[in-house]
């Protein structure tokens, strides 16, 4: 048994995600006869202020069964500040083979990039 299905770690990291581009990035897929439970996502190393930038995460189109749209990047002023966004509420449980994704709904507006770590465990 993998530490993922024991413990809440760090499923995935993706660098350079495009925050001025209106389109969903997968950042991890569910293994075959898994469910995933992600409990936390950190944001990170901003090229510019996330300020307008507005985005979610999730598995279902419009990525907001996990973590709602907003202008979650608020106060990444800096490449060296970070976020943690926690699971909403009744946020939803991934399926073998489902896809977890960022989804940027409103771009930044000026070239812009950020990093992401998911973290989680596995059913």
């Amino acid at each position: 048994m993998e530490l993922r299905e024991r413990a809440d770690t760090k499923l995935a990291t993706v660098t350079g995600i495009d925050m001025n581009s209106v389109a969903a990035t997968n950042l991890f897929t569910v293994p075959t006869g898994k469910t995933c439970i992600i409990t936390h996502v950190v944001i990170r190393n901003a090229s510019i202020a996330l300020d307008t930038a507005d985005f979610g995460f999730g598995y279902a189109a419009g990525e907001t069964d996990v973590i709602q749209h907003s202008t979650l990047g608020t106060g990444l002023t800096a490449a060296t500040l970070y976020r943690i966004l926690e699971a909403k509420d009744g946020a939803i449980r991934g399926a073998a083979a489902d896809i977890f994704k960022i989804g940027v709904d409103v771009a930044q507006g000026a070239a812009a990039t950020m990093d992401v770590d998911v973290f989680g465990y596995l059913l």
